[in-house]
């Protein structure tokens, strides 16, 4: 379908474009998480696609969707109220819970993308990367009295 004019975006692409602002990330690093490329990402969160100087609206696949939702902390109640169970029940099939929501004081942008990569793992690779960082070199904690410089100097 074509248009002369921009399509208004669909409830569900409104929702997620709510999310993503509360989430406090940037559309690019939420699209790589989705696994789209940020192109994409805007055109399901805009509504729409230009085709030749026309708009064309764009409805995103049902695990698309999901997996944006999963990303910015979107649940699928909220999916199934903006009336797209199908996708409600891709993320209700991806078998971890959305990624929260971060709220005032609480936002860490490298554990939330963290958090939201474990999260599309399956267990069995949830458990190896656990292992893996098990076998990471922790952060020695900072001596008290000395200084970054001296830490520094001292090697």
């Amino acid at each position: 379908m074509s248009e002369s004019s921009r399509p208004n975006p669909p409830l569900e692409a409104a929702l997620i474009a709510a999310a993503l602002k509360n989430a406090r990330i940037s559309a690019r690093k939420a699209a790589g998480l989705a696994g789209l490329s940020d192109a994409r990402w805007r055109q399901i969160v805009s509504g729409y696609q230009s085709v030749s100087g026309s708009y064309v609206a764009v409805r995103a696949p049902a695990d698309t969707l999901a997996r944006m939702a999963q990303v910015v902390g979107v649940t699928p109640e909220e999916l199934r109220n903006a009336g797209r169970e199908d996708a409600a029940a891709e993320l209700d099939e991806l078998g971890a819970p959305p990624t929260p929501r971060p709220s005032a004081g609480t936002y860490a942008p490298p554990i939330d993308a963290v958090t939201a990569i474990m999260a599309a793992l399956t267990p069995e690779e949830q458990e190896e990367v656990i292992r893996r960082l098990g076998h990471a070199r922790p952060t020695p904690p900072a001596q008290e009295g000395v200084t970054e410089h001296q830490r520094r100097r001292a090697g």
